[in-house]
């Protein structure tokens, strides 16, 4: 693909976008998630109904690289609260999710930009930290953002085999 990294367009998702995000949602679980695509109908549905309240209520944040008319990358953050502790007394945070450029747009800046315009909104926010799990292929573009490894593992209970 030829592009001309100037012409990307970068904005805010809104609820006109909801069939974008449930779809390159989708895109990148298959490409990076390794996950039987058995549930994919279950897994559309819930994603649509997730974006369909989330989105509004501004508990997800969304941008996306448009270029020639087409979407070429997204990225998101959920929005949450915890409680507060020390130098971090509103416990507002942010967790990272759903970095994705298209295959053929990759190596162009294209999620470095959208990382960075989650990072400036989550500033603007009021968020204390975000938080991410990176996939092997993007450790770099995170770590050249400011991320660093957490000094505790998170660890995660399955409570579910769905």
């Amino acid at each position: 693909m030829e592009l001309n990294a100037a012409n990307v367009r970068y904005r805010r998702v809104n609820k006109e976008d909801i069939d974008i995000m449930v779809e390159y949602r989708i895109r990148f679980l298959k490409e990076f998630g390794n996950q039987p695509e058995e549930n994919s109908v279950a897994l559309e549905k819930a994603l649509r109904e997730y974006f369909s309240e989330a989105i509004p209520a501004g508990e997800f944040v969304g941008f996306l690289a448009e270029y020639d008319n087409r979407i070429i990358g997204t990225a998101g953050m959920v929005v949450w609260r915890v409680p507060g502790r020390y130098g971090f007394e509103s416990g507002r945070q942010g967790y990272v999710c759903n970095v994705y450029t298209v295959p053929e747009a990759r190596r162009r800046g294209i999620s470095s930009r959208l990382l960075a315009e989650l990072i400036r909104e989550a500033k603007s926010l009021g968020l204390g930290c975000l938080h991410l799990r990176a996939h092997k292929d993007a450790i770099g573009i995170y770590r050249k953002a400011g991320f660093a490894e957490p000094h505790y593992p998170e660890m995660q209970l399955r409570l579910s085999n769905e």
